[in-house]
């Protein structure tokens, strides 16, 4: 307001007529609500900042929050990973034993069944000589 009356006062002096003097005034004023003045902008300025390191500071916590959950889910991944590897060694192992089981059966039928084809053959062979 005290803006106003010294441009007021500084038209009129400069022989501006009073109603004339008047609607510049009112035009300056009407334009000076939509401008920012400096406190303004520090006002919204400091606002922002306050507003930005609270983000920053909720961002933070949520990436430590992450961060521990998947310390904590690396952690259970590697138990079953161990538990699953345990699973599979005894798996091989009783694999493994049955494997010898087989090997030994198929030897034992092989010898049961090439003993008597090798005696027929000694026996042909010595009926021929």
């Amino acid at each position: 307001m005290e803006m106003s009356l010294t441009l007021y006062d500084a038209l009129t002096t400069a022989s501006i007529p009073a109603n004339k003097a008047k609607a510049v005034v009112d035009a300056w004023e009407a334009d000076m609500k939509n401008l920012a003045t400096k406190s303004d902008l520090l006002q919204t300025e400091a606002r922002l900042e306050a507003r930005l390191d609270a983000r920053f500071s909720e961002q933070g916590s949520v990436v430590r929050e992450l961060g521990s959950e998947m310390r904590a889910q690396g952690v259970e991944l590697r138990a079953l990973i161990k538990e699953q590897g345990a699973d599979l060694r005894s798996s091989i192992s009783a694999l493994e034993s049955q494997n010898k089981i087989l090997r030994w059966q198929f030897g034992l039928i092989f010898i049961c069944v090439a003993v008597p084809l090798l005696k027929m053959g000694f026996e042909l062979l010595s009926r021929s000589a």
